[in-house]
């Protein structure tokens, strides 16, 4: 108990805090304070300091430097980044599906679809509102009884040879000016950005690199199927006659070459079995 009554005594105990000048000695200022008192300042000053540095922390810029704390905007930014990725996942999922599917269907292979089958999309049809009325039936007829004696219809189609073959696109670009047999229009006309580079649609050899004077510098490839391409009005030819290329090598640059161009493009040709044929029907430009 003894013990217990002194320290409370020491507590109680009062202390002056006197602040002197260095030079005189005269007392500047004087604060007349218990032990338990001092004590009680010293840790609401502590308790202040605290507070004040959890209040920066927590609503100020400044927790961004200290490890561990991450910026306000970085969690939005996070999720929708996670959501764009999923999306991109399920993208190429579905992407991937339909190039396998276009593979099988290339090689003539049998594939069951019933996998890629979405019930929650199913579809009624009325089988009567399927049945042609009287005057579509006399509209179909007219117009097959037309097409029945086109000559041009039958080179419009893809010739069978040539319907397993994966074209490569000699350029991307806009197609101004289509296929057009009547007008004696036997290719395509791509336009494309200046010094865009020309590539071979298939394996094949160069039977002409050449300038003439209508279709400027123009470069023809003899390819498998009795098929021959044909790239016009070229700035540069990088091949020579004799040269072996791939599908998809640099044979020329686009240009605006010959009497017959009127502006930077590529007039592209497809020759099979010595008719010309849609390239369009065979490349996506």
């Amino acid at each position: 108990m003894g013990k217990s009554k002194s320290f409370f005594d020491q507590l109680k105990q009062r202390l002056r805090i006197v602040l002197f000048d260095e030079q005189s000695y005269e007392e500047l200022e004087s604060v007349s304070l218990t032990r338990f008192q001092l004590f009680i300042r010293i840790l609401s000053v502590l308790f202040l300091i605290c507070s004040l540095t959890v209040l920066i922390i927590a609503f100020t810029p400044l927790r961004e430097f200290i490890p561990g704390y991450s910026p306000s905007h970085l969690s939005k930014n996070l999720i929708n980044l996670s959501l764009k990725t999923d999306s991109l996942l399920t993208e190429i999922q579905i992407k991937d599906q339909k190039f396998k599917i276009l593979e099988k269907v290339v090689r003539g292979e049998a594939f069951n679809d019933s996998v890629f089958y979405d019930s929650s999309k199913l579809v009624v049809v009325d089988e009567e509102a399927l049945k042609a009325s009287s005057q579509d039936s006399v509209f179909r007829e007219a117009i097959e009884r037309e097409g029945r004696f086109n000559v041009l219809s039958e080179l419009e189609k893809k010739p069978s040879e040539l319907r397993n073959i994966a074209f490569y696109a000699p350029i991307k670009g806009m197609v101004s000016d289509a296929f057009d047999l009547q007008s004696d229009h036997f290719g395509v006309d791509v336009v494309a950005p200046e010094n865009e580079a020309i590539k071979a649609c298939l394996p094949g050899t160069i039977v002409l690199a050449n300038w003439t004077t209508e279709t400027g510098y123009t470069l023809v490839i003899q390819h498998e199927n009795d098929l021959i391409s044909t790239y016009k009005h070229n700035s540069v030819l990088l091949k020579k006659v004799g040269s072996i290329v791939k599908a998809g090598d640099v044979i020329a640059i686009i240009g605006n070459s010959g009497r017959l161009s009127t502006g930077p493009h590529l007039h592209f040709e497809l020759w099979h079995k010595g008719k010309a044929i849609n390239p369009e029907h065979h490349i996506l430009f």
